[in-house]
C-alpha cells in the first residue's frame, strides 16, 4: 500500500463515529452506557485487547462499518445479520475455530483478519465459507492450524473474486490465463523453496508439486519456518508498542 493511499485510508477511518475501549479486561458490553445509548450512532467501535467470549452483543450497532474484536476469548460467531454495513472486521489473536456460514450476511465485508486463531485450515474449507462475501478483497489467516500459504491463495484466486491481499500480500498479479483445448484455464505460478517454479492450474497439480518439493527440500522447509515464525514475533512486538491497527498498519506476515 503507498503512503499517501495507507494515509488517505486512515483519515477515511479517523471520520466515522468511534467508541474505543481496549486493555480494560471486559468481559461484556451490556454495562457500557455510552455504548449501548448510542447503538445508531457509531460506525467504528475498537475493543481489542479484553475479555470478550461472545459477539452477539454488537448485533445492536447497524450501522458498524469497522469493528475490531482482536486480543479476546471469542469462540463463536453467529447470527450476524444486523452488521449488515459491515466492511471491516478484525478478530484476530482469538479462540476461533471455525467459521462456517455465519459471515454470509456480511455482503459489504471487504477486510477479514482471522490471523492467530485455532482453525483448521486443513482442506481449506474457510474460503468455500467465504464465497458469498462477494466485496472481500483483503484476508488475513496466517497462525491458524495447518495453514499452507501457497494453497490458501490458489484457492482465493478461484473462489474469492476480488481478493487483492492476503496476510497483506498482493496476489492478484498471479491470476493469469492459457488457452487449452476447452478454451481459458485459470492457473497460477507456484514456487518451490529453492526458487523453482511451475504453472498449475487445478488443485491436484498444487498438491503434487508442493509434495515433491518438501520431500526434497524438507530441511530448508523447517528452517524456513523457524525463521518466519521469528521475524513474525518480533513485527508482532513492535506494532503492539506502536499500538497500531493491524488493518492499516500491518507489516507482520510469515511470508513476507
Amino acid at each position: 500500500m503507498k503512503k499517501e493511499d495507507e494515509k488517505k485510508e486512515i483519515s477515511q477511518l479517523n471520520n466515522l463515529e468511534g467508541f474505543e475501549k481496549t486493555n480494560s479486561e471486559l468481559t461484556t458490553i451490556k454495562d457500557i452506557k455510552e455504548l449501548n445509548d448510542n447503538k445508531d450512532k457509531y460506525q467504528r467501535i475498537s475493543l481489542s485487547h479484553n475479555k470478550l467470549i461472545d459477539i452477539t452483543e454488537l448485533l445492536i450497532f447497524p450501522n458498524l462499518v469497522y469493528l475490531d474484536l482482536s486480543f479476546n476469548q471469542i469462540e463463536k460467531l453467529k447470527n450476524l445479520y444486523s452488521l449488515q454495513n459491515l466492511e471491516i472486521l478484525i478478530l484476530s489473536n482469538n479462540l476461533l475455530r471455525n467459521i462456517n456460514t455465519n459471515l454470509f450476511p456480511l455482503k459489504k465485508l471487504q477486510h477479514l483478519d482471522l490471523s492467530n486463531n485455532k482453525i483448521d485450515m486443513k482442506n481449506n474449507i474457510i474460503i468455500n465459507a467465504l464465497k458469498e462475501n462477494t466485496e472481500l478483497i483483503s484476508l488475513l489467516l496466517f497462525g491458524n492450524i495447518n495453514y499452507d500459504f501457497e494453497q490458501t491463495k490458489y484457492l482465493c484466486l478461484e473462489i474469492l473474486k476480488k481478493i487483492n491481499f492476503l496476510d497483506a500480500i498482493k496476489i492478484i498479479s498471479d491470476k493469469k490465463k492459457k488457452k487449452s483445448k476447452n478454451g481459458h484455464k485459470t492457473f497460477i505460478s507456484v514456487q518451490g523453496i529453492k526458487g523453482n517454479q511451475k504453472n498449475v492450474s487445478t488443485l491436484n497439480e498444487y498438491i503434487k508439486f508442493k509434495l515433491d518439493d518438501f520431500k526434497n527440500n524438507e530441511k530448508d522447509y523447517e528452517n524456513n519456518m523457524r525463521n518466519n515464525q521469528e521475524k513474525c514475533n518480533n513485527n508482532i512486538k513492535e506494532l503492539n508498542k506502536e499500538n497500531k491497527t493491524s488493518y492499516y498498519y500491518f507489516k507482520c506476515s510469515p511470508y513476507y
